[in-house]
């Protein structure tokens, strides 16, 4: 499996941003483009944590992930699973694919284990277009990428809750 959108209802909580995570993209033309990821202050109250069991909790953090961009095919870096509650999707596609045999990773700045492949390099996979308020369990150790659908402004937005110590199947079995 590559994704499972949850039977979850969320209404967006209070929360404040604490600053830049990290980021991931390109400047262009002198305009950040890509994905970045906000702390989000008081992470630990947060409501969205706490559909994680008690025990578990500290195994997530809860950060807001922002898209204004394509984003290519790509695994995460320090992240096996996350979910995502999308607030803003801008009519978007999050495709998964396959790697072809001797499909070549390459990296850009910032990435540490995950890396960037070519569509050369994979074969399409199952994939999904989330609508603001729907939340997904992601297998982000796999190749997967955003597609807007629409030319324009994209403004791309979820709170994320990632695990660099759970797998998609450990967290799938928490729902």
């Amino acid at each position: 499996m590559y994704f499972k959108k949850l039977d979850i209802i969320f209404d967006v909580p209070d929360f404040e941003t604490d600053g830049l995570a990290v980021e991931y993209g390109f400047d262009i033309e002198g305009r950040f483009r890509g994905i970045w990821y906000d702390h989000i202050k008081k992470e630990e109250e947060c409501i969205l944590k706490h559909s994680i069991p008690d025990g578990l909790r500290d195994h997530f953090t809860v950060q807001l992930m922002e898209v204004n961009s394509y984003i290519p095919p790509h695994t995460d870096s320090d992240t096996l699973s996350v979910i995502n509650f999308y607030i803003n999707t801008s009519n978007c596609v999050t495709a998964f694919y396959d790697k072809k045999e001797g499909a070549e990773p390459h990296q850009i700045k910032n990435q540490t284990n995950g890396c960037i492949y070519s569509l050369d390099d994979l074969t399409l996979a199952p994939g999904f277009k989330a609508e603001p308020g729907d939340v997904y369990l992601l297998d982000v150790s796999k190749v997967h990428s955003v597609i807007p659908l629409d030319n324009g402004e994209i403004e791309r937005k979820a709170l994320c809750l990632a695990s660099s110590t759970l797998n998609f199947e450990q967290v799938q079995e928490l729902f």
